[in-house]
């Protein structure tokens, strides 16, 4: 056998052992049949070698995700030291009731701040209606789609506006 042989050059081969094939009235010859042989451990072991390469590639995906989750930790930890170290500033100029500080590197000096919420329930159909009409705001549909698929799929006749896309997958155990 071939270790050298591509996905690609086994599937060709299948390609020519089929013509073979059409050509002898689907007859499958002695020699035909320790050439399929050939070919289906040939496909196994390269089906194999794929498996064990999308394994190793899963393994670094989550190792990646874990690096991601470390960094992503560790940035937020100096964030918030950035936030408290700023807040302690902050509380320091309004303790002793500067609004200025000079010194040789920076200028220090207070702010204000606004932060706007909105209690969405305080508002009515008018009001909404009015911020949507004035691009101020804007109206979401979002279809659930976990919740249509359990909903639907008892029905023989799935509606028009469904479309449903399937594809083929490879079990491995």
């Amino acid at each position: 056998m071939n270790d050298k042989k591509t996905l690609n050059d086994i599937l060709e081969d299948y390609q020519k052992i089929e013509n073979e094939l059409i050509n002898n009235d689907g007859a499958i010859s002695q020699e035909l049949e320790s050439i399929l042989d050939v070919h289906q451990a040939e496909l196994g072991q390269k089906l194999d070698g794929y498996e064990h390469f999308v394994r190793y590639l899963k393994t670094k995906i989550d190792y990646l995700k874990t690096m991601e989750e470390h960094y992503s930790k560790r940035r937020k930890t100096l964030e918030n030291s950035i936030t408290r170290c700023r807040q302690s500033m902050t509380n320091a100029l309004l303790m002793t009731d500067n609004t200025k500080v000079k010194t040789d590197d920076f200028n220090f000096s207070l702010g204000k701040s606004q932060k706007w919420c909105i209690n969405s329930d305080a508002l009515d159909e008018e009001s909404k209606n009015n911020l949507i009409n004035k691009g101020l705001a804007e109206n979401i549909f979002k279809i659930k789609l976990a919740n249509l698929k359990n909903e639907f799929s008892e029905y023989e006749e799935i509606p028009d506006w469904v479309k449903i896309e399937e594809s083929e997958f490879i079990k491995v155990r």
